[in-house]
């Protein structure tokens, strides 16, 4: 098929024979948007990998790589590296981790361009303000000047986007670009992509874990499950009536972000009277959190979101004791115990454990001064608590999936026997699935053990789901603090409503 982008009859195997990719077949045309949707783990980097001629060389693959009727899989080398960028372009999950730190926006666009000659150089400088407003930046002159690390999450995704359009592909392979993003972002993201996309005839390949993010904007969706396509076809059909279980689990899996009504009758357990924190650098002193005060109860599931950059992490870190406050005070009511009741469960488990040591091994440092035995004992009851096979208590972090990971750190937050739980995005990298299964553990959690949560999100779904009381944050300030029930049901301040207008519709019932 001439105008697209295919895959045939592809699998891609270990050399034990384990089949990573299990005979895909799967076209993308011009001018389309198709979302490719799956839990973690099911071979979506995998397939980006293959159309783009990227697949790890340990890997044996066997089937055709196709572009507009043209083999790739028999190319030369010259040949896929001069269609990487040209004719297919990438946008990544974490522009940062791509970007070269030390280069300004404008250096990645001049090579994006293939500007090396003054000539070339001088007409790229004229594209270059254009690329970024084209992707939505405002004062891209301002931009361009800019280094990644000068970038909030949202402009650096805008920036990836114009270095992948700025050498007019065919082709734009997404591969889970609003992952690490806050709703209102997320959005705005998706709808560039569909602007820009309509715009240029582009066919983009939308990767995600999310159902709710494509329901508006694709044309087809593919549902791939342990590397194989179990279902396709135009979204709204497959939305509606959804043939295969991989789907129908995916769509239930999904958050519907309604909050319901529910008292706290529970005693305080942790204030924040006044609660300030600034970052200093040199002479200079900028606020990341102005003055808060607020009361978390016990068996309170506390909600606080915000857009990226808003003091939500921040927060959890003063909260938490791991970093001082620059001003006001916390106030536990705790009783007599270890300083470990309140405990912070971070955003990326896989950068909190050590990769040479086992999952044993590092949840023993909170029982490391129990005798071997009862250690051992305590460890694998937390392991089994967090709905985990105990024998992964042997394997090394590389050898689990994320949600795995994501138990493992809560069931070694348990082992300190906390009365207080801080997580910090702890679900956002998650698959639709992994994440219900963990915002549920929580909540279980919470029943079982009469813990207290804090659950920060830039998600209103996840809030939804889980909170009891909500707190807003923006630009440091906390602008609500209310029952969950009523601030969904009647949000006060103009940035609430935009996250609650953010969210998207999981189904096409919904």
């Amino acid at each position: 098929m001439h105008n697209s982008l295919e895959l045939r009859d592809y699998t891609l195997r270990h050399a034990d024979g384990t089949a990573l990719l299990h005979e895909v077949n799967l076209s993308l045309r011009r001018g389309e948007l198709l979302a490719l949707v799956g839990r973690s783990g099911s071979g979506k980097t995998m397939i980006t990998r293959a159309l783009t001629g990227l697949t790890p060389p340990e890997l044996h693959a066997r089937g055709q790589l196709v572009l507009d009727g043209q083999r790739l899989d028999q190319a030369p080398p010259a040949t896929l590296r001069a269609v990487r960028g040209a004719r297919i372009g990438m946008l990544f999950q974490q522009p940062k981790r791509v970007l070269n730190p030390r280069l300004s926006i404008a250096a990645h666009l001049y090579e994006a361009l293939g500007a090396f000659s003054p000539a070339t150089r001088a007409a790229a400088a004229r594209q270059i303000p254009e690329l970024l407003a084209e992707a939505g930046l405002d004062d891209p002159r301002k931009v361009a000047r800019m280094r990644p690390g000068q970038l909030s999450g949202g402009m650096a995704q805008r920036a990836m986007v114009a270095i992948a359009l700025a050498g007019n592909p065919d082709y734009l392979l997404a591969d889970e670009p609003t992952a690490s993003l806050d709703s209102v972002l997320k959005h705005e993201v998706l709808e560039l992509l569909r602007d820009r996309q309509r715009e240029r005839g582009l066919g983009v390949l939308l990767i995600t874990h999310d159902l709710s993010s494509v329901y508006s904007l694709a044309d087809r969706i593919a549902v791939l499950e342990h590397g194989r396509i179990v279902e396709a076809g135009p979204a709204t059909s497959l939305l509606a009536a959804p043939e295969h279980p991989e789907t129908g689990r995916l769509l239930a899996a999904g958050l519907r972000g309604s909050a319901s009504a529910r008292s706290i009758t529970g005693a305080p357990v942790l204030e924040a009277r006044g609660l300030e924190a600034r970052y200093r650098r040199g002479k200079r002193s900028t606020p990341a959190l102005w003055p808060t005060t607020l009361t978390l109860h016990r068996g309170e599931v506390l909600g606080v979101v915000g857009r990226s950059g808003s003091g939500k992490s921040t927060f959890a870190r003063v909260l938490a004791g791991l970093q001082a406050p620059s001003a006001g005070s916390i106030h536990r009511h705790l009783g007599d115990v270890s300083p470990t009741a309140v405990q912070l469960i971070s955003q990326e488990p896989a950068a909190s454990f050590d990769p040479r040591l086992t999952v044993r091994e590092s949840l023993n440092a909170a029982v490391h001064r129990l005798p071997a035995a009862r250690a051992n004992e305590l460890i694998e009851q937390s392991v089994a608590r967090v709905g985990l096979d105990t024998a992964l208590c042997d394997r090394r972090p590389r050898s689990c999936s994320g949600g795995q990971l994501q138990r493992l750190s809560i069931a070694r937050a348990l082992l300190a026997e906390p009365q207080v739980l801080i997580c910090d995005e702890s679900t956002s990298a998650l698959d639709t699935v992994a994440q219900r299964h963990i915002l549920d553990l929580l909540l279980r959690l919470r029943s079982e053990l009469g813990l207290s949560l804090v659950v920060i999100s830039h998600d209103m779904q996840v809030i939804g789901h889980v909170a009891d009381t909500v707190a807003v944050f923006d630009s440091g300030r906390l602008i609500e603090h209310r029952p969950a029930a009523e601030l969904f049901a009647s949000p006060q301040h103009e940035q609430t409503r935009a996250l609650l207008a953010a969210r998207l519709p999981v189904n096409a019932g919904s």
